[in-house]
């Protein structure tokens, strides 16, 4: 089952949502409140089968009526799903939210810490740096520069 056939058997199942407070509602009107990974998850049951729904994307068919590959929740919180706090994006740009990553390594050969970040799959590099402080500070410097969204 596509995901626009999901969305639209949730939709004549009964759920709804509301793009103000970011909530949606159940065939019996309860607040769906379910997670799978963080994000707010729909359970769904047709022909004795189950599936499973994510949150934002059925917001953002409700509201835009289109299926898009990826969508960001602006503020990071996977649970907030105001129509507001929304976006489409590329898959790479929503890998920019990803917790963790340095964007650097040290470089044996020049005995320094490089700092390098991708856009569009290229890498692009920020220089070479003496300590592990510095290269960071640049990678997150040319975050603010590339991955602009």
């Amino acid at each position: 089952m596509t995901r626009e056939d999901k969305i639209l058997l949730a939709i004549e199942k009964g759920f709804t949502y509301n793009a103000e407070k970011g909530i949606i509602y159940g065939v019996r009107g309860q607040e769906i409140v379910s997670t799978k990974r963080g994000y707010i998850k729909l359970q769904l049951h047709k022909n004795c089968k189950k599936y499973e729904l994510q949150g934002h994307c059925f917001a953002w068919y409700v509201i835009h009526k289109e299926i898009v590959e990826q969508i960001d929740h602006i503020n990071c919180i996977k649970t907030d799903n105001r129509i507001c706090n929304l976006r489409v994006v590329t898959k790479q740009q929503n890998q920019w939210n990803k917790k963790g990553i340095k964007g650097y390594y040290f470089n044996k050969n020049r005995n320094k810490y490089q700092a390098v970040l991708k856009v569009n799959n290229k890498q692009i590099y920020l220089g070479l740096f003496n300590t592990e402080k510095e290269a960071s500070d640049a990678y997150l410097e040319g975050k603010k520069i590339y991955h602009i969204i």
